[in-house]
């Protein structure tokens, strides 16, 4: 073979597929312990197994044969309902997250981005460190109408991805790429609504401000990880629903439904986290909530609310806008992203990892194949 398998490239690719070392042994017909070879690096797979490596992974071969020309740290994730989410569940974060980052660093060449918000709030408590974000971007006590945008406008990258699990809303962390440090947040584009994703951000809102500069993720055991989780909600219950303009706006209507509902109009949150923000702030006593969660279930709200489909879930525009220029200005087009890549980084991402990072259709990838001929006595 002309050039070696990257072990460590391999175990990437079979875990952003979501695969053990058994399953794959099983799909390219080699045995478990030569799989376990050839990520470690001590032994190189023939052709003919290469070429069924690389078509039951679906990744391009210079993604396997290449070696990283840049510094990579990734500083941990922060998973929303990492404690129900199995190892399979969290594989293919990683790959995104490099991904996104790698495009980033790449466009940042280029493109004058948001710088990332880096000014100290001051408090570990998540009601005040709310309060004080909330001054420092100026939202006063108003509803915030797109979360998903005022964290891009603030140099925070969000992407929407695929994480292939209903367990995972969304998660986020830190990634140092030459030494240059981006905040990624990627959220799962299919299990998700306008109302639902905005506290899914504002939760990962709640880990960059309180967390990500003094918490390492992976070595919390599960109660103190559930502690982190407890505090990036309320972090996000203060953040989108204001103490004092919330209780005016819900107080003579606290066991009403249907005005939680008709208020998402309002506060651009789900009716079911206004419920649970009006029980947080002893609005509703015990008896009370538990009456709203019954009907909430009654009507099975669990999966749809009332509304839930008037708006269309937010979509990042950060990479995406910057791709566009960049094609405008004859600086790269899509389909030449991954040789890029490759020549600069030394990765070679699949176009389905490029397409949803970026936030762009997989068509803007192909090749033009026809184009207009060049005609003796056309005009210069």
């Amino acid at each position: 073979m002309g050039s070696e398998l990257n072990g460590s490239r391999l175990r990437e690719a079979r875990r952003y597929r979501r695969l053990t070392i058994t399953s794959l042994s099983k799909k390219i017909g080699v045995s478990k312990q030569m799989i376990s070879r050839y990520e470690r690096g001590t032994a190189e797979p023939g052709l003919d197994v290469f070429q069924q490596i690389i078509q039951a992974l679906q990744f391009p071969i210079n993604f396997f044969t290449g070696q990283n020309k840049f510094k990579y740290e990734d500083e941990g994730t922060y998973f929303r309902s990492r404690l129900t989410s199995t190892q399979s569940d969290k594989m293919p974060s990683e790959t995104y997250k490099k991904a996104a980052g790698i495009i980033r660093d790449l466009f940042s060449e280029y493109i004058d981005f948001p710088e990332l918000f880096q000014e100290d709030i001051n408090s570990k408590a998540p009601r005040t460190a709310a309060i004080k974000l909330r001054q420092a971007w100026s939202l006063s006590d108003k509803p915030v109408k797109n979360v998903l945008h005022l964290l891009e406008s603030h140099g925070i990258m969000v992407s929407l991805v695929n994480s292939g699990s209903e367990k995972i809303d969304a998660h986020s962390g830190y990634v140092d790429i030459n030494q240059h440090r981006y905040y990624i947040v990627l959220v799962d584009s299919q299990s998700t609504t306008f109302f639902r994703q905005q506290f899914s951000l504002a939760h990962e809102l709640g880990h960059f401000i309180l967390h990500a500069n003094s918490v390492d993720p992976q070595s919390l055991d599960n109660q103190e990880y559930r502690q982190l989780e407890k505090e990036a909600d309320e972090f996000a219950s203060e953040f989108l629903l204001p103490a004092q303009a919330f209780e005016q706006s819900i107080k003579t209507n606290l066991m009403d439904l249907n005005a939680y509902a008709r208020l998402k109009n309002t506060w651009h949150v789900a009716a079911s986290a206004m419920v649970y923000r009006a029980r947080a702030l002893r609005l509703l006593d015990s008896d009370q909530y538990l009456r709203l969660q019954k009907r909430i279930s009654a009507r099975g709200w669990r999966k749809e609310e009332a509304f839930d489909k008037i708006v269309a879930a937010s979509k990042p525009q950060l990479l995406s806008e910057s791709l566009t220029l960049l094609e405008k200005a004859n600086i790269l087009q899509a389909r030449d992203l991954s040789d890029l890549l490759n020549t600069k980084y030394g990765i070679a991402f699949p176009t389905e990892i490029l397409a949803q990072v970026i936030g762009i259709p997989m068509s803007r990838f192909k090749a033009d194949i026809v184009q207009l001929k060049s005609h003796p006595n056309q005009t210069q």
